[in-house]
């Protein structure tokens, strides 16, 4: 089948970012279907995009590119622009492109509007995957106020499900959420989660130390964070927990690779709290080929989320990457990914409340230096990948709905 697949921050592991879309459709290729991917230029590092739109094959994958930038450092109105031009422009290009069915994947949630033209005028059936649940997430945050685009937005939403083929929420408190607050069937409703790439995170050299490299030591216990620096991420909680640690246990290393609109606040405020290069280092982001020594040289990798509810239902990259690359996770919010851990026994899982940090600074100062059990929490995540969120059973449970909405 010709399969349309929608994403306005396509990747590849080649850049940094998440490679879900990707995986996905490499493997769809090798099941003997067409890809056909629109995007934009945003997250697509080391092409030279000239013309509004440029067509390349990328191993078997073809991409139609918008030249389009994107950042999470513009202000939220910047990013909205962006939104309306890949709207507007790629609901004219999916009317060019044959397919027999679109498979269009948030956020933000104006994905959907060219999946809903083409099959609209075309009869082309889209499936749609829910990455963020909008506007539940930017209504709870604050960002989205007016009660009457609100209103709008939750209308929006529901249409979106509605004409939707299939529905494809990363994570049970997604679909929960969708169920609560919307009608839809659920025998339209998958959970597929996002994927550890096992494979990917093998490939890491035993005598190279990319750390050592940047740190100019070797540091003895580590604390990783690769990702976004945002407001959704809330790392004033980690700036916190290194001042704490700092004076607990000043062996222990935050290292941050990433980039966001918050980069430079945080580290103002790391330097304030003088733990910014001492226990605390900012790097810039790394490919997503390369994170696989890096999570090798880490004790322990992190993900934070600020402490809305809402947010908690997230299927964060970081989580599966710690699990693919066999290391514990640490985490500051409760939802499904906190009872997986607990549950698994394969990371540690922190208070949200600030006001108890110092008292969890000291618990998970303890928790690091037991050697034992990080050990056993390794093999338990690396096990857990590959039993659950292996990259072959997102797609095998992706082409039977591929399969079923097509035929």
């Amino acid at each position: 089948m010709r399969i349309l697949y929608i994403h306005q921050y396509f990747t590849l592991p080649s850049s940094s970012g998440g490679t879900r879309s990707y995986d996905l459709a490499k493997q769809f290729t090798i099941a003997g279907h067409k890809v056909i991917v629109v995007t934009t230029s945003s997250f697509l590092k080391g092409f030279d995009f000239k013309d509004a739109w440029t067509v390349i094959e990328q191993e078997g994958i073809e991409l139609h590119v918008l030249n389009l930038e994107y950042s999470n450092k513009m202000s939220f109105a910047k990013r909205a622009l962006t939104f309306v031009k890949f709207v507007a422009k790629s609901s004219l290009r999916v009317l060019k492109i044959k397919s027999d069915v679109v498979l269009a994947t948030s956020t933000p949630i104006t994905i959907a509007v060219p999946a809903m033209v083409k099959k609209s005028l075309q009869g082309v059936p889209y499936i749609f995957e829910v990455r963020d649940v909008w506007p539940e997430v930017p209504v709870a945050m604050g960002i989205i106020s007016n009660k009457l685009l609100v209103k709008l937005l939750n209308a929006f939403e529901k249409r979106i499900y509605k004409n939707a083929a299939h529905i494809v929420p990363l994570s049970d408190d997604m679909k929960r959420s969708i169920e609560e607050r919307t009608t839809v069937s659920v025998k339209k409703l998958s959970v597929i989660p996002n994927i550890s790439e096992v494979l990917r995170f093998d490939s890491f050299d035993t005598n190279k130390s990319i750390l050592a490299g940047l740190l100019g030591f070797t540091p003895v216990k580590t604390v990783l964070y690769a990702g976004t620096l945002g407001m959704v991420n809330g790392l004033r909680y980690l700036v916190d927990l290194a001042t704490h640690l700092k004076t607990i246990d000043s062996s222990i290393k935050f290292i941050v690779f990433g980039d966001g609109m918050e980069k430079a606040s945080l580290m103002k405020y790391a330097l304030e709290n003088k733990v910014l290069n001492s226990t605390l280092f900012f790097f810039d982001p790394v490919p997503k080929s390369q994170l696989a020594q890096l999570y090798y040289e880490s004790t322990v990798a992190s993900s934070f989320v600020i402490p809305i509810p809402e947010l908690w239902a997230n299927s964060a990259n970081k989580f599966f990457d710690c699990l693919a690359a066999g290391r514990p996770i640490l985490i500051n919010h409760r939802g499904w990914q906190a009872a997986v851990i607990e549950k698994e026994d394969v990371g540690f899982v922190m208070d949200y409340q600030v006001d108890n940090l110092q008292q969890e600074a000291r618990r998970f100062a303890d928790y690091i230096n037991n050697k034992s059990l990080l050990k056993a929490q390794q093999i338990r995540a690396r096990a857990l990948a590959q039993r659950s969120y292996s990259l072959d059973i997102a797609v095998g449970s992706y082409l039977k709905i591929l399969d079923n909405v097509v035929s």
